[in-house]
């Protein structure tokens, strides 16, 4: 199941981008030559009206070959025909197209499933792990819903996070309503202190959480101090230097009040208890403090997600804005992981590569065809972002150098772009075999 899901997924999204530059190519008349799935060596081929079609044996992308007097000698007849005697906003708009239409397909996926229905969690405040910043915080009973924000009617979680920060960029304090056993109670909250330590504002942020973490591990980052002390996933923390866990922000606390400090683990598995010695790593926080990390995430309480959870319909034309929405909330998410990555604040273990897609792409199917189609759109909008990377050979380094082109009026040199491009692919195989790394880890649990 997850090779097949692996094979759709990627056979979908490599057509969907391939045609893009394939249909720009033919629009701008530029010859092609082979429109390919897959890299290497062909399993089947046919000669179409116009071009050659090929499936390749090696699963991982695919590409459209055009005519260019750069690859190979042309003919007078044809010149007008390569793409490099094309003008460079054509060219440009060729390379663009291929992440242009994966950006399209999510947002016509997400489209869909707007129609179709989408989960949204009720203003339901299942957890609470009150900053110091905010006042009254810890006045709020758990299992609260959130009724109003300042006078504002709530219907959901998101819209309860949006009203949040609008109301906080113009005022200091705010008020809440919330509902608890048939009572109705008001507390205000003075943010004073928490504006001026806050980049964004979130009730997440404050620690007020629609969701439950429970202190079980649902996953392991590879090479970390969890894994090499030998934690797995599903193990449920039981204690911790002897202090026995009832929640999820116990064990974080202590993991990061103790950088480079010995912790024993006590930890459930299957029905047995292990003891285990981690030692946290030291690593530099946001705020630029010292704390302990060990490389878990924790489990998220599904029974009560489902419980709190809601479907919501959108019509034709309020689904538009929530396909924008959600294109632009996932295209951030992965702009701001990327970031975190390259200044170090989360480990390049975490980069996932084919065996870390089939296994997601195996839990999408199983939970039926609007999960996979999400995942579609999910993995269709990375590949357009990582895609528009300016770096020589993805489609961002050529839609620079077209753009380089455009700017001064001639071409960027032949022996300047082949050395870019050999920059370019030396970055890519680095980084695709870090990923093949790390899912090597993931199989092996180390």
């Amino acid at each position: 199941m997850a090779l097949l899901g692996f094979l759709l997924t990627i056979g979908i999204l490599v057509v969907i981008h391939e045609f893009g530059h394939y249909l720009f190519a033919r629009l701008f008349k530029v010859k092609v030559l082979t429109f390919s799935i897959g890299f290497g060596p062909k399993i089947i081929s046919w000669q179409g009206k116009n071009n050659q079609w090929k499936i390749g044996a090696i699963p991982l992308g695919g590409y459209v070959q055009m005519l260019d007097e750069r690859e190979a000698p042309v003919a007078p007849e044809f010149k007008h025909l390569a793409f490099n005697n094309k003008p460079p906003f054509q060219k440009l708009l060729i390379a663009f197209a291929g992440p242009l239409f994966n950006i399209l397909f999510a947002f016509i996926a997400y489209y869909f499933i707007g129609l179709y229905g989408v989960y949204n969690l009720k203003p339901v405040i299942s957890t609470i792990n009150p900053t110091p910043l905010v006042q009254n915080l810890e006045k709020i009973t758990p299992n609260s819903t959130i009724i109003k924000i300042d006078n504002q009617q709530i219907d959901s979680w998101s819209e309860a996070e949006e009203i949040f920060r609008k109301d906080l960029t113009r005022a200091d304090k705010i008020n809440l309503s919330l509902l608890n056993e048939s009572k109705i109670y008001q507390i205000q909250l003075d943010f004073n202190k928490y504006k001026n330590n806050a980049s964004e504002y979130s009730l997440t942020d404050l620690g007020l959480y629609p969701f439950k973490y429970l202190p079980i591990v649902a996953y392991t980052e590879p090479q970390s101090a969890a894994v090499k002390a030998g934690l797995k996933e599903g193990d449920e923390i039981l204690k911790i230097n002897g202090q026995v866990i009832s929640n999820w922000f116990q064990v974080s606390k202590l993991i990061k009040s103790s950088p480079s400090e010995k912790l024993i683990f006590i930890v459930k598995r299957n029905d047995q208890e292990i003891t285990l010695s981690i030692i946290p790593d030291s690593v530099t926080d946001e705020d630029g403090q010292i704390i302990g990390k060990i490389g878990i995430m924790p489990t998220l309480d599904n029974s009560l997600i489902e419980k709190n959870s809601f479907i919501k319909h959108y019509n034709p034309l309020n689904s538009l804005g929530y396909a924008y929405t959600a294109c632009l909330n996932l295209a951030y998410n992965n702009i701001a992981m990327l970031g975190l990555m390259l200044s170090g604040n989360v480990s390049w273990h975490n980069l996932g590569g084919p065996v870390s897609i089939a296994k997601a792409s195996k839990v999408a199917m199983h939970q039926g065809i609007k999960s996979f189609v999400d995942f579609l759109a999910l993995i269709s909008l990375s590949l357009a972002i990582m895609n528009l990377l300016p770096i020589p050979v993805l489609d961002g380094g050529h839609i620079l150098i077209y753009a380089i082109e455009w700017l001064t009026g001639k071409p960027m040199a032949v022996d300047i772009q082949q050395l870019l491009f050999k920059f370019g692919m030396i970055f890519v195989l680095g980084v695709t075999f870090l990923a093949l790394y790390n899912d090597f880890l993931k199989l092996l649990n180390l």
